[in-house]
């Protein structure tokens, strides 16, 4: 009579099972509430206040004049730049905020690179007014009015704009790691301390872009700059526009 082999069954492999499958089910409609619950509500606090898609800010997009032709040797690159210029405020609330940083976010979609540079707070920059720095301007006139003139101070034009607080980036550096729940519960901070021309759909975009580039391989930089007699007693900076385009890649010598 032949020998009947036993079944024995592996504690440590899951059985196929409708339970199980029930189970994966479960949990995948947790996860996916989870992310609409998330989206929902960075949709409702993004858009809270106007601080997404501000039209001021979108008018001073619109108001920078096309990029200088390069210099002679140089030539414009074929990449697909976005350009974010990120000024940093002590209160995006306030009606007069005091500015404490520019930077130039530089992302390379083509090459997957991408450039912070630091811009100097004295940059000369012009506007149907005269000549100023950067900082005497925006105490002036504002975020709006600073956005065609340092672009033109650049001769980089700025995709978006992004005025934030000292207090978002720590924010964002805490919750490197957090899960869903703490993004949901700081979802407001994070938005009260920002306002830029950006809808939520264009953030996403730039997060999806600094994503695929990756935070490594953002390069921190100092705007070539020189200091220049102001003509008045005291000294402002001049960019150094052609060696800005070559540093974040948008110009390259003519082969």
């Amino acid at each position: 009579m032949p020998h009947r082999r036993e079944r024995f069954e592996r504690s440590d492999v899951p059985r196929e099972s409708a339970h199980r499958n029930l189970v994966a089910l479960a949990v995948l409609l947790v996860l996916a509430a989870g992310l609409a619950a998330l989206l929902t509500q960075l949709w409702r606090c993004a858009n809270a206040d106007g601080r997404v898609g501000d039209a001021g800010l979108g008018s001073g997009i619109s108001t920078q004049a096309e990029t200088l032709d390069p210099d002679e040797g140089y030539e414009a690159s074929d990449d697909v730049f976005t350009h974010i210029l990120v000024l940093t405020v002590d209160d995006v609330r306030k009606s007069a905020p005091t500015l404490q940083r520019a930077q130039l976010l530089s992302l390379d979609a083509t090459k997957r690179k991408g450039y912070l540079v630091e811009i100097p707070l004295d940059v000369r920059v012009e506007d149907a007014s005269g000549a100023s720095t950067l900082q005497e301007l925006f105490a002036a006139k504002g975020a709006q009015s600073c956005i065609a003139p340092l672009a033109a101070a650049c001769n980089i034009r700025a995709t978006h704009v992004l005025v934030a607080t000292d207090e978002l980036w720590d924010q964002v550096r805490g919750l490197r790691n957090s899960g869903v729940s703490a993004l949901l519960d700081s979802a407001s901070g994070l938005f009260s301390n920002i306002s830029t021309d950006m809808s939520t759909s264009q953030l996403l975009d730039v997060v999806e872009l600094v994503q695929s580039i990756g935070v490594e391989n953002l390069d921190l930089k100092d705007a070539p700059a020189d200091a220049e007699d102001d003509g008045d007693g005291g000294s402002w900076s001049r960019i150094r526009q052609t060696e800005l385009g070559l540093l974040v890649g948008t110009l390259r010598p003519t082969s």
